[in-house]
């Protein structure tokens, strides 16, 4: 252990005596659940640390590219690094972003951009309460709480003058998700009010919006101002379905033209930073091709991003969702399913090995209470539609793990009915599977009844079992 603060103590004199052109990271991680720490910087892996004895990391960034980093240990969290930083982490995994904390040169910035990312988590129920008031009201409450921050980003760059670089990304980190409030205001409003229509609102309440930068290269992949872009955009899109929608409704966000306007926007508006243009498209078109929309729509939505988004970076990994979408429409045959039981034996399930109705969910042993959470649901539907056969597919790579997950299991014919995959990635893909609410329906025949279904929204679910079973 002493070694270890030996050698950042080395590293504080000689950059002190040195024009600095590196910095360091490291600390300790409390019950660590992997062997590794990994430092990113624009989502590339940067460099990994292998924890010693005590459960300690160190990194020596040479030539070091000043600018925002994350490190990852199964959680990640922001950091800010520039050249002389010498900067120490301790955290606890029991409890990632609550018990972390930073000492040494650097850490005041870094404090307080985990400052704001916990306060904003603590005022999250607040500020959807201030979203019944009026417009005018819900400002003024979140202009103090802004004001707040503000007031305390100012008290630290008097303690100790932040860079020009640091001041960007900290004001950012306070702005963007302002911004976000904002922008989502109407529609949580209209939810928690149980208003038809979604309000229109005065230009003066929008005049946040004169301080957005589309392009900036610092925060490309900083996800509070990624996150803010997304729900801008969805707006904006809105604001274009004068015309072609009733835009006071919920369901306009499934209209292709929508999705249309928002490419649209995004390659007017994103003009200088390519990256932060490719990952928005890649938003947009994901997020329509999971919304249930015909082979034909789908189609449209495809020729119109090739247009608007011309040598996008994630082309392949779109085009194969694309794809993989298209297979898992109504009335088509099951792609092929790759399975392993609780012996170990291997299975390969397709379209001609049907005979019974089935519906098909998953989880994650790492995520309990979500199983709890969805077995729950399926014995509702078991009550109202017997028949049917209920299979649990893991999403795990451990054998001996999954088992004694499924031990677990109360109801002995849930856990009778459970398997898991031989490859992940395989699943994942071919059966778009995007989050683990996710159902699958397939009838005795093998064909897709309903592809897209989800737990928690029973509608389309409960439409394909009845009219399958009859």
């Amino acid at each position: 252990m002493k070694y270890f603060y030996v050698t950042i103590i080395i590293a504080l004199t000689y950059s002190c005596s040195h024009s600095p052109t590196s910095a360091y990271f490291g600390g300790e991680i409390v019950n660590p659940t992997t062997d590794r720490v990994y430092l990113y910087r624009n989502n590339t892996v940067v460099d990994s640390a292998l924890l010693n004895e005590s459960n300690r990391f160190s990194f020596h960034i040479e030539n070091l590219q000043e600018g925002l980093y994350h490190f990852d240990h199964n959680e990640y969290q922001y950091i800010i690094l520039e050249k002389g930083d010498s900067l120490m982490v301790r955290l606890n995994t029991l409890d990632f972003d609550e018990s972390l904390v930073f000492t040494g040169k650097g850490a005041i910035k870094n404090n307080f951009l985990m400052d704001m990312f916990l306060i904003y988590e603590d005022e999250e129920k607040a500020v959807n309460t201030y979203s019944e008031l009026d417009a005018e009201d819900f400002m003024a409450k979140i202009d103090s709480l802004r004001a707040m921050k503000q007031e305390l980003l100012e008290d630290i760059n008097q303690q100790e003058s932040l860079s020009p670089l640091t001041k960007h990304i900290a004001q950012s980190a306070i702005n963007y998700r302002y911004f976000t409030d904002m922008e989502e205001y109407p529609f949580i409003h209209r939810r928690r009010t149980g208003k038809q229509h979604i309000e229109e609102l005065s230009d003066q309440f929008y005049t946040f919006r004169e301080n957005i930068s589309y392009n900036d290269s610092l925060l490309t992949y900083y996800s509070p101002y990624f996150n803010y872009l997304i729900t801008h955009f969805n707006n904006l899109a809105l604001g274009f379905c004068e015309k072609d929608c009733d835009k006071r409704t919920p369901s306009y966000r499934r209209s292709t033209h929508y999705s249309l306007h928002k490419l649209e926007l995004i390659d007017s508006l994103v003009t200088e930073n390519k990256t932060i243009r490719d990952n928005l498209t890649r938003n947009a078109a994901f997020s329509y091709l999971l919304a249930r929309h015909s082979p034909q729509e789908n189609a449209e939505f495809m020729k119109a991003f090739k247009r608007y988004s011309k040598d996008n970076q994630h082309q392949e990994e779109i085009d194969s969702f694309y794809k993989n979408v298209q297979q898992m429409q109504q009335g088509l045959a099951i792609p092929t399913m790759h399975l392993i039981t609780n012996t170990g034996e291997k299975l390969t399930i397709t379209s001609e090995n049907y005979n019974r109705n089935t519906v098909y969910y998953f989880w994650n042993y790492h995520q309990r209470n979500h199983l709890s959470n969805i077995l729950t649901r399926i014995n509702r539907l078991k009550e109202k539609y017997p028949d049917v056969n209920y299979i649990g597919i893991n999403v795990n790579d451990d054998q001996a793990q999954w088992l004694q997950n499924v031990a677990s299991i109360k109801n002995e014919e849930d856990a009778k009915n459970q398997y898991r995959t031989d490859n992940v990635e395989e699943l994942l893909s071919n059966f778009v599977i995007k989050n683990l609410n996710k159902i699958i329906v397939v009838d005795q025949e093998g064909k897709i009844a309903e592809g897209f279904a989800n737990i928690y929204y029973t509608g389309h679910l409960e439409k394909s079992l009845q009219s399958i079973n009859n």
